[in-house]
C-alpha cells in the first residue's frame, strides 16, 4: 500500500445564517445551533454512489468527516453571553459532534436560549486533550465520534478530518467501477482550527439557527491523486507531518470564505 505524508487540505465554506423548523418531539438532542454541511464536488452535489476524478483516478467517496470540538457565542464587544463560564452550579461541557458525509450532513453544536441575539458564533474542528482521549466506548451509543474511522486507537485519539472511498485508474479498460481502497485522515492531535460567524438573530422554541456551509471537496484535496497516494496519514507522531503543519493550516484558512 502507497503511504505518504503530504498537506492535502484545501476546503471552502460559505456560512449564513438561517432558521428551519424542528420537531415537537425531537427528542435525538435539542442543541439547536447547527453547522449544516453541504458537500459539493467540482460543481456537483455529492453522495456516497456519484464517482468523480481526482488526479489520474475515478473515486467514489463512501464518507468524509470533520470534527468539532467547542463553540461559544459573544455579543459586539467580544464578551462571551453563551455559554456563561462563570456558572459553578451548571458547568459547560461541550460534547464534540462530527459531520458526515454519510451519516449526517448537520453537526449540533449548543443549544442556547431562547432571545435575541447580535454578535458571533466560535467554533472550533478538532477535540482538547480531555474529549481527544476518550475512548468510543466510554461514549453513548450512536454518538458521532463513534463513526468508523474517527478513532485512531489507543494513546492516538480521534482524527479532525477522516475520508474514505475508492478508486480506479481513468485508462483502465477492464475494471470500469471504483474498486480499490482510499484513505485520508488528519489528527486531531496535530491540527485545530478556530472559525466565526456573526449575525444577529432570534431563538425561539422548536426552531434551529443554521450555519449553512457550502464544502468544495474537489479544493479540499486539490493536488492529490490515488494513484500516487491511496494512504494518506498526517500524524504528529512523524515529524515529517508536524513540519507540514503550518502548510495545511494556511491551505485551510485560505480555503475558508465565510459569506457576509
Amino acid at each position: 500500500m502507497k503511504r505518504l505524508l503530504f498537506p492535502l487540505l484545501a476546503a471552502v465554506a460559505f456560512l449564513a445564517g438561517c432558521e428551519t423548523i424542528l420537531p415537537e418531539d425531537a427528542s435525538y438532542d435539542q442543541r439547536n445551533v447547527v453547522l449544516r454541511h453541504f458537500f459539493y464536488y467540482d460543481g456537483v452535489t455529492m453522495d456516497t454512489n456519484k464517482v468523480f476524478t481526482l488526479g489520474n483516478a475515478e473515486v467514489r467517496f463512501q464518507d468524509i468527516e470533520i470534527v468539532f470540538g467547542s463553540y461559544y457565542f459573544t455579543d459586539h464587544l467580544d464578551d462571551t453571553l453563551t455559554p456563561n463560564f462563570k456558572d459553578t452550579v451548571n458547568p459547560y461541557v461541550f460534547d464534540p459532534v462530527a459531520a458526515s458525509l454519510a451519516f449526517n450532513n448537520d453537526a449540533r453544536l449548543y443549544r442556547i436560549a431562547k432571545g435575541v441575539y447580535s454578535g458571533s458564533h466560535h467554533f472550533w474542528m478538532g477535540l482538547d486533550s480531555t474529549a481527544n482521549a476518550t475512548p468510543p466506548s466510554a461514549l453513548a451509543e450512536g454518538h458521532t465520534l463513534r463513526h468508523p474511522g474517527l478513532y485512531r486507537g489507543e494513546d492516538q485519539g480521534y482524527n479532525i478530518l477522516y475520508i474514505k472511498g475508492l478508486y480506479r485508474d481513468l485508462t483502465d479498460t477492464v475494471v470500469l467501477k471504483p474498486n480499490q481502497p482510499f484513505t485520508y485522515r488528519v489528527s486531531s492531535k496535530l491540527m485545530k482550527m478556530d472559525w466565526f460567524k456573526s449575525m444577529s438573530f432570534n431563538v425561539v422554541p422548536n426552531r434551529d439557527v443554521n450555519l449553512n456551509i457550502v464544502w468544495d471537496i474537489e479544493k479540499l484535496l486539490l493536488g492529490l491523486d490515488p494513484m500516487l497516494v491511496d494512504d494518506l496519514d498526517v500524524d504528529p507522531s512523524n515529524p515529517i507531518a508536524s513540519a507540514l503543519y503550518p502548510t495545511i493550516k494556511g491551505n485551510m484558512v485560505a480555503s475558508y470564505s465565510i459569506q457576509l
